[in-house]
């Protein structure tokens, strides 16, 4: 656990913006397989959206808006 402890104190010291493009990395490195499961909070959160946008209660919006609004939120601008 040491060298856990170390890259983790390391990685504490980088800026927010690297911060958050260590996490992206980090997770792009997993294969599906080994995703975790999703908590079942979660899921009913996600079946809850779900069920707003079937009933037409709540709007939808393309990938490419969601990605670069959370993108400039997080200071990763494209």
């Amino acid at each position: 656990m040491k060298v856990f402890d170390e890259v983790l104190d390391a990685a504490r010291t980088l800026a927010a913006s690297d911060r958050l493009r260590l996490i992206d990395a980090l997770w792009e490195s997993f294969p599906p397989d080994e995703w975790p499961a999703p908590s079942e909070e979660w899921i009913g959160e996600c079946q809850r959206r779900s069920d707003e946008y079937d009933a037409g209660r709540m709007p939808a919006s393309p990938w490419s808006e969601v990605r670069s609004r959370a993108r400039r939120k997080a200071g990763l601008d494209d």
